[in-house]
């Protein structure tokens, strides 16, 4: 009988950077596009499904059985890498061509607000938030290289959190399903 190592990873290097990969891209493409931040805008949606799918195509491309703690570390690294490229790329956008990535999603968020408040009074002191918050949205970001530092941290810390429960919840969910059989 062989003893298993139960530290090793089965999952090669390759299929790791390949969930890294994958799941640090869709959460580049969810944080940055126009109006597909809108996935992002009330929970992290975006970062979640990065996770979780990055985590769901390696297992299945690789036909490897992985432990939650396992699928969690990959799904933080994504997260991780997938924040601060996010943040990389929207400091660039903003600094280079002025635009800030998620503009127009809050823009049509708040426009859909203040219609649903247009004509009801006991409303104006919340549609009167709504135009001030339009008006920051709408104003010049400027960032500084110690915002775009601190952002890093931030975004990827928050990121490599939900991304990581991203991952743990496809192991789950293909665990259930291999029960079923």
């Amino acid at each position: 009988m062989t003893a298993e190592n139960v530290n090793s990873s089965r999952l090669p290097f390759e299929g790791k950077r390949f969930a890294v990969l994958l799941g640090a891209t869709i959460i580049l493409v969810t944080t940055t596009l126009p109006y597909l931040t809108l996935i992002n805008i009330l929970l992290p949606v975006g970062i979640f499904v990065a996770g979780a799918v990055a985590l769901h195509q390696t297992i299945m491309r690789f036909q490897v059985r992985l432990p939650y703690s396992e699928a969690f570390a990959l799904g933080s690294i994504t997260g991780m890498l997938g924040g601060i490229l996010s943040v990389v790329v929207s400091f660039l956008l903003i600094r280079f061509i002025n635009y800030t990535p998620g503009m127009e999603s809050f823009l049509f968020v708040i426009d859909w607000m203040l219609g649903v408040a247009k004509g009801k009074p006991e409303l104006q002191d919340q549609m009167q938030a709504l135009v001030e918050a339009k008006k920051l949205v709408l104003a010049p970001a400027e960032l500084t290289f110690t915002d775009l530092l601190m952002n890093m941290v931030v975004f990827g810390a928050f990121y490599s959190l939900i991304a990581g429960l991203g991952g743990s919840s496809a192991v789950l969910r293909l665990k259930r399903k291999a029960r079923r059989g």
